[in-house]
């Protein structure tokens, strides 16, 4: 009976998987805030049916920010990332106006997806898929599309208080408010790096620069500012881990690797590069230093990355850790209750297997097919599927 390699398949599931994530900086976000825009227009602009949003990200008990933090719009269970904060907290953006294409956490329908003004659709400015408002549409119209819409932050590794969006019908300034996080647990792992209360105002400056390339798609600019960052501040931990994600980018893996341990030098107990270590060993297929690097990821904070436990599931199977391994791909599937990666049933499906569990592994795929019914695989895996139910029931006989 052919029954396709379980390794082909479960490295299709890893690598799906970072390609989801590659939207995503390690760490969260604090990628960089767009371009503040004008408090006032004149009326007959078309700016002037801008909805204009301001307000505070605050962290709980006073503790001060430290790295800018991602704002997010959510509509009728549809999320969009608005902009970012700068590094006091404050915030300011014109809605719907965000360049960067959405995330792995982001979903749904847009309230401006119909607008009838399209972004791009590649690049570094692609909407992808989500529409752009349009400089002409009817201000009315987008302040009653925003009625019931929550903005809300975005840290790993933090709860946030959300604020509802309430325009008033006249003007077209909002001010929301505070914004709050909390630490989710007591984890020893730090999501923000304390090296960055102590960079130089200079370092600092270079490192927010950074940030905005990277917004732009100007990687090779980002990457000029945060090498100036670090020359400036060596220890500057969070400069050494965006430098690495940018490097990563550019397809540079060793000098990727440098730099993300030289921000687990400057900060050992910062989890962002632990996990951008992991992700190149993925591509790497060195699942010695998968397993190592996640392992470090989950054991800092085993919630505030939940592909760390994909990782970790992998890397226990290609290193024949069967019971290990879907230990931790049992924990993924719990954190992605969107199922935002449905490719893990396929690798738990693999696991399975190979412990002889034809009933599971089956069940694996069931999972798989009900979440992505219209897979370009799914007539090879209703194929493995049959054929698993075949296995199960000659094990039983």
């Amino acid at each position: 009976m052919f029954f396709r390699s379980p390794r082909a398949l479960s490295l299709s599931c890893i690598f799906l998987a970072c390609a989801a994530f590659a939207q995503v900086r390690p760490g969260g976000g604090p990628t960089p805030s767009a371009p503040r825009l004008p408090a006032t227009s004149t009326p007959n602009t078309p700016q002037s049916q801008a909805v204009i949003v301001r307000g505070k990200v605050a962290l709980q008990g006073g503790v001060a920010l430290t790295e800018p933090v991602a704002i997010e719009r959510v509509c009728n269970g549809a999320v969009r990332r608005e902009g970012y904060t700068d590094f006091k907290g404050n915030f300011e953006f014109q809605l719907g106006q965000g360049t960067e294409g959405r995330d792995a956490t982001e979903s749904g329908r847009d309230v401006f997806q119909n607008s009838g003004n399209r972004g791009p659709t590649q690049g570094p400015g692609a909407d992808y898929g989500m529409g752009m408002p349009s400089s002409v549409r009817n201000g009315d119209s987008t302040r009653t599309e925003l009625l019931g819409c929550e903005l809300r932050a975005a840290l790993p590794g933090f709860r946030t208080t959300s604020v509802m969006l309430r325009p008033d019908g006249s003007s077209w300034s909002l001010n929301v408010g505070v914004i709050v996080l909390s630490p989710m647990d007591s984890a020893p792992g730090a999501t923000i790096s304390l090296t960055t209360l102590a960079a130089p105002a200079d370092a600092r400056n270079a490192y927010e620069r950074g940030q905005k390339d990277i917004a732009r798609g100007k990687l090779s600019e980002a990457e000029k500012e945060l090498n100036k960052a670090v020359g400036i501040y060596p220890d500057f931990a969070a400069a050494w881990s965006m430098l690495g994600e940018v490097r990563r980018q550019q397809a540079n893996s060793s000098s990727a690797k440098e730099a993300y341990l030289r921000a687990i030098s400057a900060d050992p107990q910062f989890v962002s590069p632990y996990f951008g270590m992991a992700i190149v060993a993925v591509h790497e297929k060195n699942w010695a230093e998968v397993l190592k690097y996640s392992g470090e990821t989950l054991r800092l904070n085993a919630s505030l990355y939940p592909l760390a436990h994909m990782y970790n599931g992998a890397a226990n199977y290609y290193l024949g850790n069967l019971e290990a391994a879907e230990k931790s791909v049992r924990a993924f599937e719990k954190l992605d209750k969107d199922h935002h990666n449905p490719d893990s049933s396929l690798l738990l499906s693999n696991i399975l297997l190979a412990e002889h569990d034809y009933a599971g592994a089956g069940n694996a795929l069931e999972a798989y097919l009900k979440l992505v019914p219209n897979a370009s695989n799914a007539s090879e895996i209703k194929k493995q599927l049959k054929d698993l139910n075949d296995m199960n029931m000659a094990k039983q006989q």
